[in-house]
C-alpha cells in the first residue's frame, strides 16, 4: 500500500455541530457522520465498569483524500502498548482502498477515537477471510479486547454492535444474537443488530461485556459477524502472514517503546534509542524474511520492530546472569542454541532451542513454528534447510527428528556437538518461585535471559495448557527454555503481547513420550517389514526338482516356480 505511512498528529478539531457546515467531514453521497443514529440508550443497560470497556473497544478507520472522507468503517483493537498498536477491521477497507486509488493520490487511513486522531498504515490482509489489519504507533486510552474460545451460544443472546463514526463518536446498536448450533458456527453468524457500514470491522458484546464477534455487513434481517473464535484465527493468521511492522518515519537516531523486564508488572515498557535502517539494510530484508517497506516511506527513515534480531533482558554474564546459583549459569550458556529455517536462501523463521537429555540421547528442543506452514497451521513447510548456532557461534545443519504442531514442540538433531550436562526435564513440584527465561540471537548469537515469576494471567486465548510468567521478552525468545535460578527446567517460552505464555514441563514430558511411543512404533514398522523381506527372498531361492507321485504341491506348502 503505497500510500499509507505511518505520520501521527493531534486531532484539533472541536465536536461537528460547533464547526461551520463547510468544514464537517464529508462521508460518501455527502452524508456527514452526524447524521449516524446510536442505540445509546442501551449502555445505560450495562454496569458502569462494562460500559466504559466497551467504549474503549472501538475505533473509526476512514480512508480519505485531503479533507474527504471517501469509505469509513470501525476497527477492534487487539495489540497495545508496544511501539505499535493493531487494530483489526474488515477487508472492505482493502477493497475500497484499491477502488479510490486510480482516482486519487495520497491516500491516507485516519484512526480515530473520541478526540484523539492518528494516521495508520495497513498491514497484513486477506481478502478471502475478510480481516485486514491497521497499524499506527502507540495509541493511549484504548482497551483491547480479550478473546475467548466460546464454541456456543444461549439461542438468544442479548448483544450490542459497535461502531465509531469519522467523527470519533460512538455507533451502539443493540440485538439478539441468534446462534444456530446446527449450523456452520466457525464461519458465520446472524445478529438482530442493525448497522450501517461505518459500523462494519466493529466488535459484538453480550451485556457482560464478553466479546461474540466482529460486525461485517448489513442484511435484510440485521447483520452478519465473525464468531470471536474465528476471529482470533484470522488474527494469529494475518500475524503469521508478516508480524514485522515499520512504525513509522523518522530521523537518523529512532526513539521507540520496547518491552523491558520487570518482576512486579506483567507488562513494563523503557524507551531506547535504535538506529534507522540504511539502505543497504533495507535491501537485505527480504533474504531475512521480512516483508518489503511501502515504497512511500523514504529509504532512510524506517525502524522494524517486532524482529527476530530484537534483544531483550540481560546478556550473558551481566545482571540477573550472576544471581543464578552454583554453575547454572555455565550450565545454560553451554545447553541454549539459535536455529533458523530456510526456504532456498531465504529465511523462513528464527527462534532459540535448548539441549535436553532424552531417551539417552542428547537433542535440541525448539517450537515448531521454526517448520510450520504460515497459510496451512495444522502443516508444515515440506524441504525447509535447518541452521542451528551452536553455544560456540559455530553454525551447522539440523536435522528435524520429531514435531507436534498442536503443542507447538520439535526436536532437531545435529552432528559433533553433545553439551556435557543437558537439561533434563523432569518431574518437579509446582511451587511458585523466580524464573528466567532464555534465548539467543540467530545473527549475532548474543545469548540473553530475562527474569520474572510464573504468574496467574487471564490472557487473550483459553489455551488450558499454556501457563504465565512475567518474564518480558521478544520473539527471538520463541522456543527457548523457561528455568528455575538453579537451571532447572520449568517450561518452553512462546511469546505474547501481555505476559509470557510458556509449555510447562509435565505437557512437554507427555509430548516427549508420545515421540518415544512413535519412535517404537516405527522400528517395529522397520523390523516387520525386514523380517517380510527376508521371507519374501527365502520363497524366491525355492525350487521344486522333483515330486513324489501322487502328491500336490500345494499340500507339502511348496509352489512351482518357472
Amino acid at each position: 500500500m503505497d500510500d499509507l505511512t505511518g505520520s501521527s498528529k493531534k486531532n484539533k478539531r472541536t465536536s461537528l455541530s460547533r464547526r461551520p457546515a463547510k468544514n464537517k467531514r464529508i462521508c460518501k453521497e455527502g452524508e456527514t457522520t452526524e447524521l449516524l443514529i446510536s442505540d445509546q440508550d442501551v449502555l445505560s443497560e450495562l454496569s458502569p465498569e462494562v460500559a466504559s470497556n466497551l467504549s474503549r473497544s472501538v475505533v473509526s478507520l476512514s480512508l480519505s483524500h485531503e479533507n474527504k472522507v471517501l469509505f469509513a468503517c470501525s476497527g477492534i483493537p487487539v495489540q497495545l502498548g508496544g511501539p505499535v498498536s493493531g487494530f483489526l477491521t474488515s477487508a472492505s477497507l482493502v477493497k475500497a482502498f484499491n477502488d479510490k486509488r486510480t482516482d486519487h493520490g495520497n491516500l491516507k487511513i485516519e484512526v480515530r477515537h473520541e478526540h484523539n486522531l492518528v494516521t495508520g498504515f495497513l498491514g497484513q490482509y486477506d481478502l478471502d477471510r475478510d480481516i485486514a489489519v491497521v497499524n499506527v504507533k502507540n495509541f493511549p486510552g484504548l482497551s483491547p479486547i480479550v478473546f475467548r474460545s466460546r464454541t456456543s451460544f444461549p439461542p438468544h443472546t442479548n448483544a450490542v454492535a459497535l461502531g465509531c463514526g469519522s467523527d470519533g463518536k460512538l455507533i451502539t446498536k443493540s440485538g439478539i444474537l441468534n446462534f444456530d448450533p446446527s449450523g456452520d458456527f466457525l464461519s458465520r453468524m446472524l445478529s438482530t443488530c442493525k448497522i450501517t457500514e461505518v459500523c462494519e470491522g466493529g466488535p459484538l458484546f453480550d451485556f457482560d461485556g464478553g466479546f461474540l464477534g466482529m460486525n461485517l455487513s448489513s442484511c435484510a434481517e440485521g447483520t452478519f459477524c465473525l464468531p470471536s473464535i474465528t476471529v482470533l484465527d484470522q488474527w494469529w493468521h494475518c500475524m503469521c502472514l508478516g508480524d514485522i511492522r515499520f512504525p513509522l518515519l523518522l530521523n537518523s537516531s529512532k526513539e521507540v517503546r520496547v518491552r523491558g523486564s520487570s518482576s512486579d508488572e506483567v507488562s513494563n515498557y523503557h524507551k531506547v534509542y535504535r538506529d534507522a535502517l540504511n539502505k543497504d539494510e533495507l535491501e537485505g530484508l527480504e533474504s531475512l524474511g521480512y516483508p518489503e517497506p511501502p515504497k512511500s516511506m523514504l529509504p532512510d527513515g524506517i525502524v522494524l520492530a517486532y524482529t527476530f534480531e530484537e534483544p531483550f533482558g540481560d546478556i550473558y554474564d551481566k545482571g540477573v546472569w550472576s544471581e543464578l546459583r552454583g554453575m547454572a549459569a555455565t550450565n545454560i550458556q553451554e545447553n541454549i542454541v539459535a536455529l533458523a529455517s530456510f526456504n532456498g536462501k531465504k529465511r523462513f523463521f528464527a527462534c532459540t532451542g535448548c539441549f535436553i537429555e532424552w531417551n539417552g540421547c542428547t537433542t535440541i528442543l525448539t517450537a515448531a513454528s521454526l517448520i510450520r506452514d504460515t497459510f496451512f497451521e495444522y502443516d508444515i513447510v515440506k524441504n525447509l534447510r535447518i541452521e542451528v548456532v551452536l553455544p560456540s557461534k559455530d553454525r551447522v545443519d539440523g536435522i528435524l527428528q520429531h514435531y507436534n504442531l498442536h503443542y507447538n514442540i520439535a526436536l532437531v538433531n545435529v552432528n559433533g556437538y553433545c553439551p556435557s550436562q543437558p537439561v533434563k526435564i523432569q518431574h518437579r513440584g509446582r511451587e511458585i518461585c523466580d524464573v528466567v527465561a532464555v534465548g539467543r540471537i540467530f545473527e549475532s548469537g548474543e545469548l540473553m535471559a530475562s527474569r520474572g515469576r510464573e504468574v496467574c494471567l487471564v490472557g487473550t486465548h483459553d489455551c488450558g495448557y499454556l501457563e504465565h510468567s512475567n518474564c518480558i521478552i521478544t520473539k527471538a525468545g520463541i522456543g527457548g527454555p523457561l528455568l528455575d535460578f538453579d537451571g532447572k527446567f520449568v517450561g518452553m517460552n512462546f511469546y505474547g503481547n501481555r505476559g509470557n505464555p510458556f509449555l510447562s514441563w509435565p505437557e512437554i514430558l507427555h509430548v516427549l513420550g508420545y515421540f518415544e511411543k512413535k519412535r517404537l512404533l516405527l522400528k517395529l514398522a522397520m523390523m516387520v517389514m525386514h523380517l517380510v523381506s527376508l521371507m519374501t527372498g527365502l520363497l524366491l531361492e525355492i525350487s521344486v526338482t522333483s515330486l513324489i507321485v501322487g502328491t500336490c504341491p500345494s499340500h507339502i506348502g511348496v509352489a512351482l516356480i518357472n
